[in-house]
């Protein structure tokens, strides 16, 4: 019972506030939402082919990163 009386003063206390939300829809760029695909890696990789295949996928890493946190800071 004390529940339920709890529930309704919130529900009153929220009902009578002055404030207005207005949401606005932002589009978020195309460049943004594209997807990250690394390159392949080559059919016969040597120890050197390797070292600069995994800073190429680290670079794929870092640019995926980039843009979520630009999609994050839009969309707060």
């Amino acid at each position: 019972m004390t529940a339920l009386i709890s529930l309704c003063l919130c529900l009153f206390l929220t009902a009578c506030t002055t404030e207005r939300k207005v949401y606005v829809t932002q589009q978020i760029p195309s460049n943004l939402l594209v997807d990250c695909a690394p390159n392949l890696p080559p059919r016969r990789m040597t120890f050197g082919d390797s070292l600069r295949y995994n800073e190429h996928l680290l670079n794929v890493i870092e640019k995926c990163n980039s843009d979520k946190r630009a999609i994050r800071e839009i969309s707060n």
